[in-house]
């Protein structure tokens, strides 16, 4: 009757879906070849149902030219870029199975069951296929490693042909059951026959994967009780254009495109600099700042409150060099200002925003947009830099950060950008600085070296080189030395030192500072240079500079927010072991920043599935760390699994009673509470549980 009563609804909601899809696609015909090809054929599996309403809804070719284009830039990863790497990998992907699958001439490879999954996710991490085993139809399973956070972190997708000559459909476990990939008329209608069949044919990871598409889902292969999480699992892959998860990045990009594009100045209105300072326990921070080039009038306005003052909001992105996301930051920024002296003298100089990202070691890309929320108005710069990675060289420099009049104040408090061991500075710049006639060149800069014994490090000298010049300028530069001493640097091997150069003496124009350090002991070398400009005054050119930030107080949440952070650049840029050490520091820096635990639960368990090894760490993280409201249902159960399989079924049962405690009816979490009563041996709750997660 369960199975019958399944069908049925199923069949209603199918029913439902065709209908809505005829009337699409009756709306559809009216359309251009191109339009209605587009909306049928080329993007069908990746739009969402409101989204094809208001494309059908259009009235000119020219509104569904605009919509087309506007659609790409919505899933476009890097917006800013010539080209869109999402659209040039979905039409991969389309040009892919119409080759591949259905019929060549016919080009439908699109419509195949196959072909749908592979558009929608992209090439599996691996295919195995079983094309003519004993008493089994071809078989061909797909393992997938979940980027999309509305999927599991990894998982299968199982095919078989009903016949010779059709093409692969999909399988359910629970919908079609072992059954329908055996060909023995003894198995017809016996789902534990069938298991009995595919295990002798194929092994137990086959008879497995036809149970569950879950590899960390626990099965019975003696007995035929699938849960419904697989159905789930492809009703969600189906779903993903509607997903709320989906819809919900797609209309923040949207939005974000919106803000930006309302005046939008373009890159070469600002100014992208960024130094990376080293922090105890070989803790990298990359500061960064954006600035206009020209003062923005506007930028000082009426605030909601009635008073003068600014708003702006900073998103930066961080990216891999290969266009990996890494993290976001959204900022912001504001305040007031008194009297019109005040507001005058902030229209008229140029106005930047900064910024702090710790990171591991790697090359990154830097997305940045700042938006003035009173005008809309706003720009985008793209940057790139180089966190170096100063814990496996033993000699290195930062670069030289141009920096204000304002002497450096101490916050070793707080986490604030361009501060060096708990040292602020005011930024200039660092890749280029313009200064007034007369006006001194104050450069500041950080030493890198290993720490070692302090009787060593004592006897070091350093014989630090400074050299300017102005560009193409054929006499001698300007020099000056200083030999610092070993005993200078910290306890993890860093020096903060800089110098102030005078400029009375140069004649406007462009000059080059080049810095050089000189470890006399091991005659290693680390320079660095920066350009600066020397403006006469007679010109009128803006130069002088006022910025704003963020301060956090350097909290033991903010410490391990830092790390977390670490450790998912770290994860992006391919090195696992230095994103786990990083997110394990994060725990330890605050052992209920739930954020780190459910990261790493996932980086274990997307590594290595299924693997001993992995489930005695994870159990041990819920021992360690404390279970809070953050976290999320998925991390609960596989930390459960984890426990309930290096034996600890009471610290399994602990897990899913705390997150039953605040979370709605949960058809996952009653399946898994299911599953422990079972190890337990309590069989009565474990079926009361079952029947819970079935009537979900």
């Amino acid at each position: 009757m369960k199975s019958l009563f399944t069908r049925f609804f199923c069949l209603t909601l199918l029913l439902i879906g065709l209908t809505s899809f005829v009337h699409a696609a009756d709306r559809s015909k009216n359309l251009a070849p191109r339009y209605r090809h587009w909306i049928n054929e080329e993007v069908n599996y990746i739009i969402g149902t409101e989204e094809k309403k208001q494309f059908l809804s259009l009235q000119s070719d020219e509104e569904r030219d605009h919509y087309i284009e506007h659609f790409w830039q919505s899933l476009n990863p890097t917006p800013t870029a010539a080209t869109n790497p999402y659209k040039q990998e979905h039409y991969r992907r389309l040009a892919y199975v119409n080759e591949h699958y259905g019929f060549i001439d016919a080009q439908n490879g699109w419509r195949t069951d196959q072909g749908r999954i592979y558009i929608t996710l992209g090439a599996p991490k691996q295919v195995v296929t079983y094309p003519a085993a004993r008493n089994v139809r071809p078989i061909e399973i797909w393992f997938y490693q979940g980027q999309n956070p509305a999927l599991p972190p990894y998982f299968s997708i199982l095919f078989y042909k009903r016949s010779a000559t059709e093409p692969y459909t999909i399988y359910s476990p629970y919908q079609d059951g072992p059954i329908r990939l055996t060909t023995t008329l003894e198995d017809l209608n016996d789902q534990k026959r069938a298991i009995k069949t595919i295990r002798n044919s194929l092994g137990d990871e086959v008879a497995k994967t036809t149970l569950s598409l879950l590899p960390s889902e626990p099965v019975n292969l003696d007995d035929y009780a699938p849960s419904l999480t697989s159905d789930m699992l492809i009703g969600t892959i189906e779903g993903l254009p509607d997903n709320p998860l989906t819809k919900s990045m797609r209309t923040e990009r949207r939005n974000n495109e919106q803000t930006i594009s309302t005046v939008y100045y373009g890159s070469d209105t600002t100014q992208f600099d960024s130094a990376v300072f080293r922090e105890a326990g070989d803790r990298m921070t990359a500061s960064y700042m954006i600035h206009y080039r020209e003062p923005q009038a506007e930028l000082i306005g009426q605030l909601p409150n009635g008073h003068q003052g600014y708003s702006v909001t900073v998103q930066t992105t961080v990216l891999t060099v290969a266009g990996k996301p890494v993290y976001r930051d959204v900022e912001q920024l504001g305040g007031e200002v008194t009297g019109d002296v005040q507001a005058n003298n902030a229209r008229t100089k140029l106005f930047g925003a900064e910024g702090r990202l710790p990171l591991a070691p790697g090359k990154y890309q830097l997305m940045i947009s700042l938006t003035n929320n009173l005008t809309k108005a706003g720009t985008r710069k793209m940057g790139e830099f180089t966190v170096p990675d100063t814990k496996n060289v033993s000699w290195g420099m930062s670069k030289l950060l141009a920096f204000a009049p304002q002497p450096p104040t101490q916050h070793p408090d707080q986490h604030l950008p361009f501060s060096v061991a708990g040292v602020r500075f005011v930024p200039r710049g660092t890749d280029s600085v313009s200064l007034h006639h007369g006006e001194p060149l104050r450069i500041a800069f950080q030493l890198w070296s290993k720490s070692s014994d302090p009787a060593a490090v004592a006897a070091r000298k350093i014989n630090v080189h400074y050299a300017y010049g102005s560009f193409g300028d054929s006499a001698h530069p300007q020099e000056q030395w200083e030999e610092l001493s070993g005993t200078d640097f910290d306890a993890a091997g860093n020096l903060l030192t800089g110098r102030t150069f005078p400029t009375t003496d140069l004649a406007p124009g462009n000059y080059r500072m080049v810095v050089t350090a000189v470890d006399q002991q091991t005659h290693e070398k680390a320079y660095s240079t920066i350009n600066f400009k020397i403006v006469d005054d007679s010109d009128n050119e803006s130069i002088d500079l006022w910025t704003t930030y963020n301060a956090v107080a350097a909290d033991a949440r903010a410490m391990a927010t830092d790390d977390y952070k670490r450790g998912i650049s770290a994860v992006a840029s391919g090195n696992g072991a230095a994103g786990t050490a990083w997110l394990q520091q994060s725990l330890k820096d605050d052992p209920s920043f739930s954020q780190a635990l459910v990261k790493l639960v996932a980086f274990y368990s997307a590594d290595e599935p299924g693997a001993e090894g992995r489930d005695k760490e994870i159990a041990a993280l819920s021992h360690q760390y404390a279970l809070t409201h953050e976290l999320d249902e998925s991390t609960a159960i596989r930390l459960a699994q984890a426990n309930a399989k290096t034996g600890d079924l009471p610290q399994a049962k602990h897990i899913l009673e705390f997150e039953l405690g605040f979370q709605p009816p949960n058809q996952k979490l009653y399946e898994a509470m299911a599953e422990v009563y079972q190890q337990m041996g309590n069989t009565a709750e474990a079926s009361e549980f079952r029947k819970r997660a079935a009537a979900l």
